[in-house]
């Protein structure tokens, strides 16, 4: 009995199933490749201007998902004011908030590009990856504030509006539908 085609069958399987579980990210490899494996939003966002060690705390790459809270543009781009979300990788892959977190979870970003008017409306998901600056005073519901400030290489949209990334469906009692998004790239020099 020759077994070549069943091993062969049940790697293909091994192998489709392995790759459907494992976390994907939209970003292209060479935007990953500096990404701080170590990186924690909440030491980040309580941080003074400059850390213990005299290094200023900007300048790591770092991967932030979140819900758009508010959208503005200046003369570099547009500026996304956002509430920080943990991403996940089940059900799907992408930031939610789920277990409904209670504190201040602001940070705000530059997008040094042009986005569609539908991926920038309030409550949208989005994954960020993008270096850390200072903090930086920007404008949320007609209030000035200062927040942790980033600007982003690449952003990738979700247009979920208030529902979960996960929930999102085409009707009621109807199936799973496509979910719009868009992964937007600034051109690296």
């Amino acid at each position: 009995m020759n077994l070549t085609p069943l091993i062969t069958l049940t790697t293909l399987t091994v192998c489709t199933m392995l790759s459907g579980c494992a976390a994907t990210t939209p970003f292209p490899a060479n935007v990953m490749e500096k990404v701080s494996p170590t990186f924690q939003f909440e030491a980040w966002r309580d941080a003074s201007p400059t850390n213990p060690s005299g290094k200023s705390d900007a300048g790591l790459t770092v991967v932030l998902g979140g819900r758009i809270v508010e959208v503005s543009k200046n003369g570099k781009g547009i500026v996304i004011v956002a509430e920080q979300l943990p991403i996940v990788t089940r059900p799907v892959y992408g930031p939610t908030d789920a277990n409904g977190r209670k504190g201040d979870y602001e940070f705000a970003f530059l997008y040094p590009g042009e986005l569609d008017p539908q991926d920038l409306k309030n409550g949208n998901r989005f994954v960020m990856v993008g270096t850390t600056t200072s903090r930086r005073p920007v404008v949320v519901n007609g209030v000035p504030k200062t927040e942790p400030f980033l600007v982003a290489n690449c952003v990738h949209v979700w247009q979920t509006g208030q529902t979960e990334i996960a929930e999102f469906k085409e009707s009621v009692g109807g199936g799973y539908s496509p979910l719009p998004e868009k992964t937007y790239c600034v051109a690296q020099q």
